[in-house]
């Protein structure tokens, strides 16, 4: 029994310290990320953006493994039966969902933004003729309807977030815990503040132009 017990207690040690890797590689693949589209948003860089794209995805994975731990594994399930731990168990599930749900607004954001990168690079900074024009709205055009229905998907995502957040009260929490979540705090403040920059469509195109975009 002494055996079992101290077997018991191991796992569910590193049944903890899974779902906390997978937390941290969550917020390092979201950092990058953020690091690699503030670059691409000077250059237009094409593969800045692509990278970034690459490393939402790979926030997106880790984020849901953590959660997918917190909530299903036995000993986590088990331990989450004391009140005292159970909060903390339950509050990294949030935030894991919190992390994905980010993840896949910025996914969507990113998938936006190397369409209009390359029409930037193609069109931005000459003199347009006149078929130069015709092309460059025809183009822009399409990336509108793309990217109003990316916009709705953005949102939706972040209001998963905000409705993730909201169950959470971060005042019994453990120290990391308390952090992290501050940190998720002004994540969502950024990610409200970017997507209601970006809900005009046609505006950040006419913008990108230097045209105006017909109705």
């Amino acid at each position: 029994m002494i055996i079992a017990g101290l077997l018991a207690a191991g796992y569910t040690t590193y049944a903890g310290n899974r779902v906390y890797q997978s937390l941290e590689s969550g917020h390092r693949q979201l950092v990058a990320a953020q690091a690699s589209m503030n670059a691409a948003a000077h250059t237009a860089d094409p593969g800045l953006l692509a990278a970034a794209a690459a490393q939402l995805k790979q926030a997106e994975l880790a984020f849901d493994d953590a959660n997918r731990r917190s909530r299903d594994d036995p000993a986590l399930r088990f331990v989450g039966g004391v009140p005292a731990a159970g909060r903390q168990i339950d509050a990294s599930a949030h935030l894991a969902a919190i992390g994905a749900d980010v993840s896949r607004a910025g996914e969507g954001a990113a998938a936006v933004a190397i369409q209009v990168a390359a029409l930037k690079q193609k069109y931005a900074g000459r003199s347009l003729s006149a078929d130069d024009l015709e092309a460059a709205l025809a183009e822009a055009q399409t990336i509108a309807r793309n990217y109003s229905a990316s916009t709705r998907a953005i949102g939706e995502q972040l209001r998963a977030a905000h409705a993730e957040r909201e169950r959470v009260t971060t005042t019994d929490l453990v120290g990391p815990l308390r952090d992290a979540y501050d940190q998720v705090d002004r994540a969502l403040v950024a990610a409200d503040t970017g997507f209601l920059r970006y809900q005009d469509v046609r505006q950040v195109l006419a913008d990108l132009l230097g045209v105006r975009l017909p109705a």
